[in-house]
């Protein structure tokens, strides 16, 4: 098994997304295999009925829809399946696997705080998924091709991004909700590149509610100090928290549907485990936490291991999740640190930090 090392892949402005796409695919052909692959395996193991050809026709609905969607992150994903000589098919697995596998059960957790203070807006997030990706994060550094700003975004490798920051002075971070009624839809790493790409707040917010998205997940949408959460699937987006510009306070969420129409339509089956216990921690907690440090601290939590906030723990259950990195940034200073692993329980733990400094306007 390949061991990324949690890298840092950067773009030149002065290429193309295709370009861009086609050296990610390139520099990291080997572990994009290994990670097709076995999500791949994960995705049949949780559907068994779900041939080949059923595949091919479902990842093609989301392609289409994709391209449609936005032409330039298309053109990014088709330099990457060139680049490390996959289909389109494997491409789309590796990109919508927790949505592609909804279509037909989740081990997807993640716990996600805003919060405003004297000290200003900090934001953070684990990334809980299945404990196989961890050797596969990395980070991407992307240059925004029509102005002077870029974003820095947590991912896979084979992955336009899953959450990240701008020197706007944004962010979007997302976690999973089990919801029913899926359906073929955008693959949603493109949504949140899509997403960071919009200059305001309002501009986050009408891109994220209008997509046409495939399954269940949570946003958290910033920009300095004023920020919203959105619970999104099929033919509904639910606001679910708002904070107005320099209001002090927090927001947080982990991964049962908190909006009352969201509600309805959650699949409470494959509820995550520790969805409710990292709640009642969180409620605790983030009345606490002020500082870019305290944020940090927070998302590496341990209390009540392994069902903590940040847990290594590799469980037999129905969400074999574990904490495999994640990211904190203040949105006033632009200081982002994004790290793989746990500090305390992995010995392959890795820290980059990160520093935003917003273009002029």
């Amino acid at each position: 098994m390949i061991d990324c090392n949690f890298p840092i892949l950067q773009f030149e402005r002065n290429r193309t997304p295709r370009q861009w796409g086609q050296r990610h695919g390139e520099s990291y052909r080997e572990a994009i295999a290994e990670l097709v692959q076995i999500r791949t395996d994960l995705m049949r193991e949780k559907n068994p009925g779900l041939d080949r050809q059923r595949i091919e026709q479902l990842a093609d609905e989301q392609w289409q829809l994709t391209g449609q969607f936005d032409a330039e992150l298309t053109d990014e994903l088709t330099g990457i399946a060139e680049g490390a000589d996959i289909s389109l098919t494997d491409l789309v697995i590796l990109n919508n696997y927790t949505d592609f596998r909804d279509i037909q059960v989740d081990d997807q957790g993640c716990s996600l705080v805003y919060a405003n203070s004297d000290a200003g807006p900090v934001v953070g997030q684990t990334w809980d998924m299945h404990g196989s990706a961890k050797r596969y994060v990395c980070c991407l550094r992307v240059p925004d091709r029509h102005s002077d700003h870029e974003a820095v975004l947590f991912s896979l490798v084979g992955c336009v991004g899953m959450m990240g920051f701008t020197s706007r002075q944004t962010v979007l971070g997302v976690n999973n909700i089990n919801v029913t009624g899926a359906v073929a839809g955008i693959l949603w790493p493109v949504l949140v590149r899509a997403v960071l790409n919009q200059p305001s707040l309002a501009e986050m917010s009408r891109c994220l509610t209008t997509a046409p998205v495939t399954s269940g997940h949570n946003y958290l949408l910033a920009e300095r100090d004023a920020a919203e959460m959105w619970e999104v699937a099929p033919r509904l987006a639910e606001s679910v928290g708002q904070m107005k510009p320099s209001e002090h306070g927090f927001m947080f969420h982990t991964n049962h549907c908190l909006g009352e129409a969201m509600q309805q339509r959650e699949a409470t089956i494959s509820l995550n485990s520790t969805t409710h216990v990292r709640h009642e921690l969180l409620t605790r907690k983030v009345p606490a936490v002020a500082t870019l440090d305290q944020m940090y601290d927070l998302m590496n939590d341990h209390e009540n291991y392994p069902k903590s906030i940040c847990s290594n723990f590799q469980a037999d259950t129905q969400d074999p999740s574990i904490t495999c990195g994640g990211a904190v940034g203040h949105l006033d200073t632009g200081e982002i640190r994004m790290w793989r692993g746990d500090p305390v329980h992995d010995d392959h733990f890795r820290l980059c930090s990160f520093q935003l400094h917003p273009a002029p306007k």
